[in-house]
């Protein structure tokens, strides 16, 4: 989603080893097929584990640890007021839930929109898609801070039934080229069983400026992992996987005023930022998932790096803390695999 994965960039050519760019030299042809297999090379290690954790004998202890896990934590979930916990019914009926910023009247909004609005600004008018790297998300802070509001986690922690983890933030900024490339493309997120990504327009979105749309209807011949990842469709991918598809049946199209927020379990559902063709879109994406994720190396696809988030940490409540710091909770073996590299 464009949420909840990334828009892929292409690595810049600063990204790679000298010795790479050496070999490169100047041939166009085995500059794409030495990029390819240089990707491949640093996805291998979560690719492994995606494979690894789908075993059947470690697939059957790692559900029924899970399961433990919430059976322990149930009567710990917090307490919701009715509109919130209208949230959490929405995901676990339907896998979305649109509300706004008005509507939920969250504390710190004025200061988290001024840093949202002066992101905007400082990239305002943009040529290409793209989101903002670490150096911006933190040099505007109060953005990922608001995410750790106590109503937004409880909304999290109560759909996800375990102690949360948050994945910070993914600010993007779409250009209306009407291209279906990167998170414009049908797929799953792969961090969690279950997931929570909340987006937030800055501008008013509609049909054509490039909603976050997501699928009502499960796809059998696709909903498992090959390779160590789900398949990624395209539009004319997806209508065929379906056969009989109806866009007004099987998409929810979540469009809105500036200032929308859409729940959405990005994990269950296939999703997509479809496509800007008559309007730039600009967005915060806000990434939830249980604090001992089934797939931690697909996880920190924000721009943030690990030394940033400690730094920001380090001024925050207990319990903002340990969401932040989720890697901290996971056991030894899981904290090897480093995570799959999100391009530059």
């Amino acid at each position: 989603m464009d949420s909840t994965a990334p828009h892929p960039i292409e690595p810049a050519a600063q990204s790679r080893p000298q010795w790479l760019r050496d070999l490169l030299g100047g041939s166009a042809t085995s500059a794409r097929i030495m990029n390819v297999a240089w990707k491949k090379m640093l996805e291998a290690p979560a690719n492994l584990g995606s494979q690894v954790v789908a075993w059947p004998p470690v697939a059957s202890r790692m559900e029924a640890s899970y399961e433990r896990a919430k059976r322990a934590h149930e009567a710990h979930l917090p307490a919701l007021r009715d509109s919130d916990a209208r949230i959490v019914r929405d995901l676990v009926t339907s896998g979305v839930s649109i509300t706004s910023l008005e509507a939920m009247g969250l504390e710190g909004v004025d200061a988290m929109l001024t840093d949202a609005y002066a992101l905007v600004a400082r990239h305002f008018p943009w040529t290409r898609s793209f989101q903002a790297d670490g150096e911006d998300i933190v040099a505007h802070d109060k953005i990922i801070r608001w995410g750790l509001n106590d109503r937004l986690l409880d909304i999290a922690e109560t759909y996800l039934c375990v102690p949360v983890g948050y994945d910070g933030i993914n600010v993007f900024f779409t250009k209306a080229d009407g291209i279906e490339g990167g998170a414009r493309r049908w797929h799953r997120d792969a961090e969690d069983r279950r997931m929570v990504k909340i987006a937030l327009y800055l501008n008013d979105v509609d049909e054509d400026g490039g909603p976050l749309q997501v699928l009502r209807r499960r796809l059998p011949d696709h909903d498992r992992m090959v390779g160590g990842k789900f398949p990624i469709l395209r539009q004319g991918q997806l209508e065929k996987a379906l056969g009989d598809f109806e866009p007004d049946r099987d998409v929810i199209s979540c469009t809105g005023k500036a200032g929308t927020l859409v729940f959405a379990d990005t994990a269950a559902l296939y999703h997509r930022g479809k496509p800007a063709s008559a309007r730039n879109r600009a967005a915060i994406y806000f990434n939830y998932m249980s604090r001992r994720p089934l797939r931690p190396f697909r996880c920190e696809r924000s721009t943030i790096s690990r030394s940033q988030i400690r730094r920001l940490a380090a001024s925050m409540p207990q319990r903002q803390r340990d969401c932040l710091l989720w890697r901290d909770f996971l056991p030894l073996v899981a904290r090897i695999v480093p995570p799959a590299p999100v391009w530059k």
